[in-house]
């Protein structure tokens, strides 16, 4: 068991994350309107990267477990590359609060994924509890709403796989090597992978950076600081101390920042839908991660 004050600390940690993500969602449908998504996800990993490297003093080594290095490799590639490539993909053709409410399936992706890669068992209470976000996602997809789109939903739900598997890997990869390093490397391959995606992005769209205003260039900042180094970095170091299922039960503080920032700032009108949709997905997450919890209880005991 982790000390009572690091899993007080991880729980901070998680909650900025969560809050961060949950803001991106608005700031990145603003910029979305100036900047490409692969431009976006090149700029915000250039700022994250350079800022992390600047705050840390230590050299960073790169781990020399080959299983390790794989397990970065498809962190960069899979989630910081295409799962949030994908996550800004949707968020353009979406609602803000739509893409985020699918993105807040994590939860019940990673106990799936978690039986297939790790070979845990789902419980009962787990196969209910994904079966309840299931039905809860196929009802808020019934009715699209204003704003949305069937690709954008598509996107929304493929980032949401993508980083749902990045998580287990992260979870994995952090057993033998330090979060800021999963974080670094791991942004630096999704920086590689993003600087040519955002030139072909960019002449086939006419994109140019003089095309960028003040407030545009402010919101990348933003993203690049608060969203990404910071959330990207607090979530990893959440799963270094805490498992899987216990950083899932954070997941719907995303959701709900989105919900209210989309309401506050963009003026979004929440559908009936939308509504009933989001309250099952959430208690099905929340009836997940609570009873894991519950059930390691019992079973230390």
């Amino acid at each position: 068991m982790q000390p009572a004050s690091q899993r007080t600390a991880a729980y901070g940690y998680l909650l900025f994350a969560l809050v961060s993500w949950g803001s991106l969602y608005v700031a990145s449908k603003y910029v979305l309107e100036t900047v490409p998504s692969f431009t976006l996800l090149f700029f915000r990993y250039l700022i994250a990267v350079a800022l992390l490297l600047a705050l840390y003093k230590k050299k960073l080594q790169f781990p020399s477990g080959k299983k390790v290095r794989v397990y970065i490799l498809l962190i960069g590639l899979v989630g910081y590359f295409l799962a949030i490539g994908l996550q800004l993909l949707g968020t353009h053709y979406c609602t803000a609060s739509m893409a985020s409410l699918i993105t807040s399936m994590n939860p019940a992706m990673i106990i799936l994924l978690a039986a297939i890669l790790l070979r845990e068992t789902i419980t009962v209470k787990k196969g209910l509890a994904v079966a309840v976000t299931l039905v809860g996602t196929i009802v808020v997809i019934g009715n699209l709403g204003t704003g949305n789109t069937a690709i954008g939903v598509v996107f929304s739900f493929a980032s949401m796989v993508g980083w749902s598997l990045t998580s287990v890997l992260v979870r994995l990869a952090t057993r033998t090597v330090d979060a800021i390093t999963v974080t670094v490397y791991g942004m630096s391959i999704g920086l590689v992978c993003a600087l040519p995606a955002a030139a072909v992005e960019s002449k086939l769209t006419g994109f140019t950076l003089t095309s960028m205003t003040l407030p545009v260039v402010l919101w990348i900042v933003y993203i690049g600081v608060v969203c990404t180094a910071g959330g990207l970095l607090f979530w990893n170091k959440a799963l270094e101390r805490l498992d899987a299922a216990t950083c899932s039960l954070f997941y719907p503080v995303q959701p709900l920042t989105s919900a209210i920032l989309s309401i506050l700032i963009l003026g979004e009108v929440l559908t009936l839908n939308f509504i009933v949709g989001g309250i099952l997905i959430i208690s099905g997450i929340l009836f997940a991660v609570l009873t894991e919890r519950s059930d390691g209880k019992r079973s230390i005991k």
